[in-house]
């Protein structure tokens, strides 16, 4: 019983450390936040999900509290995506 309440504090506590995808009308209002740059990802995604899904690890091994997504459709490539996001602590 005590290794399976120790397992769900583990798995809580590492879903909490997550990044928080942020909209660009929250980034504007948020005061409190500082920059931490630009994160481009160089891969050609099929869905928005799976880009999202990328940014967020991105941004959880750079240390940043949010992150705002920009997906960019390729010109003439069947809607292929490229990713970058502007992350936040």
């Amino acid at each position: 019983m005590k290794y399976i309440a120790l397992l769900l504090v583990t798995l809580l506590c590492a879903n909490a450390a997550a990044a928080i995808k942020m909209t660009p009308q929250q980034a504007r209002n948020m005061d409190d936040v500082h920059s931490l740059g630009v994160i481009y990802i160089n891969h050609n995604f099929a869905t928005a999900q799976e880009a999202d899904q990328a940014l967020e690890k991105e941004a959880d091994t750079r240390s940043a509290k949010y992150y705002r997504a920009e997906l960019i459709h390729e010109p003439g490539s069947n809607g292929n995506l490229h990713a970058s996001a502007f992350l936040y602590r």
